[in-house]
């Protein structure tokens, strides 16, 4: 403000009356325009992020979970293939256990190949980085690689082949760890390091945009503060009325813009922090859920390394979730229905896993039940686990096979299914909430250069209409 009125004392005493108001005159348009120009850059980029987040990077995240859950659930049904009767013969591979009469296991994993090829073929006709090639091209020709391989175990089982069956599907097996599973984290995280730059770099250019709106239109009303002043002081006329209104516009617009970006960048880091971040840990445990399942039945299945098998399942259960020392699943579960019976909100700690990291992220109506719910159906899968295991060291093998592929309640399949639904009912709040996050940042923006562009040029008729009559008395 000094500094204009130092400009001013000093063009008085070269300028006219109506040259010092032209002038006033040309810098409010000028300004009118920077403001223009910084609102609707600021408005763009909040935009842009929102559309990084909620369009481009977080469905090829999800795409390339689902593309995980789907390979690691091919190989669950596989290897749950291999523990019952072929079919096409009478006895089985670890005798007597019922036979897959109605091809359910052969028929999942169909359905898991049709969706994963169609999820592949989703993932490559969505590349926004580069460095997202590589882990689709590998899946692409490791799926044919394991389902090549797993064919020549199902011709083996078909002659009752042990030897060949467990050799091929091992085969199979290693294809699906060392190069499928590996690949899919790669392209997760592809896309998980571009999320997080996006949301940093825009959490830093939301206040960035914000600090030079404020100074610009701030530096806007000012002006016009001191133009009215000046024409008061000059004309000897009261307060200009098309002045004030325009000073009102300019304060009154900038208000709106930073009540507007703000509201936007809230709804994005709900988006990102809060839903998503949920939804990620979420598949994440879903897709190690159905790893671990087959490494449930390859403990059946590959007698001479079950120790392995059942140590790469408890690894994988121990990523989902692992209760602190001294706790276990149902006192957690207690703890959390009581907390929800009071209407207490705090945030449970100690369970470790991706299925605490949600736990500690409980955000939306319906969230915390839902979590309850999974962990409970994790629990009961992991108590029947164990009862497989204990009758496979008793040498009751019929019995735990018929109890690991069994999908009657109380037994694994069952268990394994509840799990599933109430992981995905989890998710589906998260996913919604998602949603609406990112439908009401882009509704905070909506229009917004068209609403710029009228308050611009409403401040600037205004002021013309406010220095004519001054300038029509010179004339």
């Amino acid at each position: 403000m000094t500094t204009i009125q130092n400009i001013s004392t000093k063009t008085n005493k070269k300028l006219t009356t109506p040259q010092l108001i032209r002038s006033g005159l040309y810098i409010t348009w000028g300004a009118g325009l920077l403001a223009l120009i910084t609102t609707i850059t600021g408005v763009q980029e909040q935009r842009n992020a929102i559309k990084t987040v909620g369009k481009d990077t977080t469905p090829s995240i999800i795409t390339a979970q689902r593309l995980k859950d789907g390979i690691a659930g091919m190989d669950a049904f596989a290897a749950s293939e291999f523990l019952v009767p072929s079919r096409n013969i009478q006895s089985s591979f670890l005798e007597p256990v019922e036979k897959d009469k109605d091809g359910t296991n052969i028929q999942s994993y169909n359905e898991r190949y049709r969706s994963v090829t169609e999820r592949l073929i989703a993932a490559a006709n969505n590349i926004t980085y580069d460095e997202e090639r590589e882990p689709i091209q590998t899946m692409q020709l490791g799926i044919g690689d394991y389902v090549a391989k797993i064919q020549q175990a199902r011709d083996a089982h078909a002659r009752r082949d042990q030897v060949g069956t467990l050799a091929a599907y091992l085969a199979a097996a290693e294809v699906m760890d060392k190069t499928l599973l590996p690949a899919a984290d790669r392209l997760d995280q592809v896309n998980v390091k571009a999320l997080n730059r996006t949301y940093e770099d825009q959490k830093f250019g939301s206040a960035r945009s914000l600090f030079l709106i404020a100074i610009v239109i701030l530096g806007l009303a000012g002006f016009l503060v001191m133009f009215q002043l000046f024409l008061s002081r000059r004309t000897r006329r009261t307060l200009n009325p098309f002045l004030l209104s325009a000073t009102a516009i300019a304060l009154l617009f900038l208000a709106h813009t930073i009540g507007s970006l703000l509201s936007a960048s809230q709804h994005l880091t709900v988006a990102k922090r809060d839903a998503f971040e949920s939804m990620h840990s979420l598949r994440q445990a879903r897709a190690l859920a159905y790893s671990a399942n087959a490494d449930e039945s390859r403990y059946l299945l590959d007698v001479r390394n079950a120790a392995t098998h059942e140590q790469a399942f408890f690894d994988k259960m121990n990523q989902i979730a692992t209760p602190p020392n001294g706790q276990t699943f149902e006192q957690i579960i207690l703890l959390a229905r009581q907390e929800s019976l009071t209407q207490q909100e705090t945030k449970l700690t100690g369970l470790t896993g991706f299925l605490g990291d949600e736990l500690s992220n409980i955000t939306f109506p319906g969230e915390r039940p839902a979590v309850i719910e999974t962990l409970s159906a994790l629990s009961n899968y992991l108590k029947i686990d164990q009862q497989i295991r204990q009758l496979q060291q008793n040498g009751k093998y019929r019995e735990a096979i018929a109890l690991c592929t069994g999908s009657n309640p109380g037994e694994s399949d069952w268990a394994f299914n509840e799990f599933r639904k109430a992981n995905q009912k989890t998710y589906d709040v998260n996913d919604k909430a998602f949603n609406d996050a990112i439908t009401q940042g882009n509704q905070d923006l909506a229009g917004f250069e068209i609403k710029s562009a009228i308050a611009v040029i409403a401040i600037a008729l205004l002021v013309l209409w406010g220095v004519m009559p001054r300038l029509k008395e010179y004339s």
